[in-house]
């Protein structure tokens, strides 16, 4: 289905979100991610002229959104220099990372960079429609002046949506104050802030593939049982 793009705007450094019309009829499940491809673009590389997306939007927006970095490959230039009514093709939804039908689970969200664009459209749909889910987001990027979507997010947290434990690798290379958590996501963080609640907890992972492999050799060490693992590798993006 082709679909029109509403806006572009810059989220973080080196990161931009896109807005699309959401076509009538499409549904999907907050988690849930698409195949975006150009239309005649300007310029192509061996990368190819599609990409898979998460969508950031709640589900119940009047809109399509997806985020991500903007690396230097072709697909990447000519979508960053879309005008807005544009067109673009969009096949989807797939993908079975969604929020589980029990809502008094608690649920921990495992995000590195880029792989918050499904958690952010599952958070987003937990709070617009007031879901009981206990989140508690564990979010690393290297500073804080890369991390999409940070003010949101602890926002969320002030308000006691949900619980952030955003964490920085990269501080020394930052010029912006930080007073949360640093270094890697690890076992005695994670500890740390689930406590007991691990035991009622599904964790949901999303990152690049390095990261994701890292954070499932964790939690199996852990002693988590695999089907209480969700994960999703953003390794093209």
């Amino acid at each position: 289905m082709k679909v029109k793009l509403l806006s572009k705007r810059e989220i973080a450094e080196g990161t931009m979100e896109f807005c699309f019309e959401k076509p009538e009829g499409l549904n999907f499940k907050a988690g849930q991610h698409f195949t975006l491809t150009l239309i005649n673009p300007q310029e192509t590389d061996e990368k190819g002229n599609e990409r898979i997306f998460s969508a950031v939007s709640s589900p119940d927006e009047n809109k399509i959104c997806f985020a991500t970095r903007m690396r230097d490959s072709a697909f990447k230039r000519v979508l960053k220099n879309l005008n807005e009514g544009s067109e673009i093709e969009l096949d989807g939804p797939y993908g079975q990372m969604v929020l589980p039908k029990d809502t008094n689970r608690t649920l921990a969200f495992i995000a590195g960079g880029i792989g918050i664009t499904p958690f952010m459209s599952m958070i987003r749909y937990a709070v617009k429609s007031n879901l009981p889910y206990k989140i508690y987001l564990f979010y690393s990027n290297r500073r804080p002046e890369d991390t999409a979507y940070l003010d949101e997010l602890l926002e969320y947290d002030k308000q006691g949506k949900i619980k952030l434990i955003a964490t920085m690798t990269q501080m020394e290379n930052s010029s912006k104050p930080w007073n949360g958590e640093r270094g890697y996501i690890n076992e005695e963080m994670i500890k740390k802030y689930l406590g007991e609640e691990i035991e009622n907890t599904t964790f949901y992972v999303a990152g690049p593939p390095q990261m994701s492999q890292a954070m499932y050799e964790i939690l199996s060490k852990m002693g988590i049982d695999e089907e209480k693992i969700k994960g999703e590798d953003f390794s093209g993006y």
